[in-house]
C-alpha cells in the first residue's frame, strides 16, 4: 500500500477508519450492518447523512431501552434479544411513565388560535373558522409539540449521562 502524501489523503483516510469504528451506547455496541439496515427508513441526500441518521436513530432506541431495563419496564435486557414490536412497547411504556404533559386549557387554546387566526382559514370561503371549530386542533398541536419538546429533553438527559463511543449525539458549543 502507498503511504498518504498530503493532508487531504490523511483526512479521507480517517473518514474510512472511523466509517468502520463501532457504536457503543454504555458498552452495548451498534454494529454497521444495523447501521445499514436502518439507513433505508432514513432518507438523506447523501450516504453518509442517511448513515448518520440511522445511526442517531439507533442510539435512542437502545438509550432509551436501557433506560427502561433500569427502571424494570422490560423483562427483556438487551435489544439485541428483543423484536421490533417489543422494543417499541418498552420505550412507549417508558415515555408514558417518565414524561407528563398538561392538556392544554382552553385560554391556552385561545391565544393561540389569536396569535395564528390566518392559519385557521376556511380554504374555499377564505372566512376565519370559529375556535370552537378548532380548539381541538389547535390543543392536540400543543399537546404534540410540547411532546416533542419533552422527548427531545429527556434523550438529552440520556445522552449526557451514557456513555457513547463512534458517535456524537450532542451538538459541539
Amino acid at each position: 500500500m502507498r503511504q498518504l502524501n498530503t493532508c487531504s489523503e490523511r483526512v479521507i483516510k480517517s473518514y474510512v477508519v472511523e466509517d468502520n469504528m463501532p457504536v457503543l451506547v454504555n458498552k452495548v455496541e451498534i454494529t454497521d450492518d444495523e447501521v445499514h439496515a436502518e439507513m433505508q427508513h432514513h432518507p438523506a441526500k447523501s450516504v453518509d447523512s442517511a448513515r448518520d441518521l440511522a445511526a442517531e436513530a439507533l442510539v435512542i432506541r437502545e438509550l432509551l431501552f436501557q433506560e427502561a431495563v433500569r427502571l424494570k419496564l422490560s423483562n427483556i435486557k438487551s435489544t439485541k434479544d428483543a423484536t421490533e414490536a417489543e422494543i417499541a412497547s418498552v420505550i412507549d411504556k417508558l415515555l408514558e411513565q417518565e414524561i407528563s404533559i398538561p392538556e392544554a386549557d382552553n385560554e391556552t387554546c385561545q391565544h393561540y388560535y389569536e396569535q395564528h387566526k390566518e392559519s385557521f382559514a376556511d380554504k374555499k370561503s377564505g372566512s376565519i373558522l370559529p375556535f370552537d371549530l378548532v380548539q381541538k386542533h389547535i390543543q392536540d398541536y400543543i399537546h404534540d409539540k410540547a411532546m416533542r419538546v419533552a422527548v427531545r429533553q429527556y434523550i438529552e438527559k440520556l445522552t449526557r449521562a451514557a456513555k457513547i463511543a463512534g458517535f456524537n449525539m450532542l451538538p459541539q458549543l
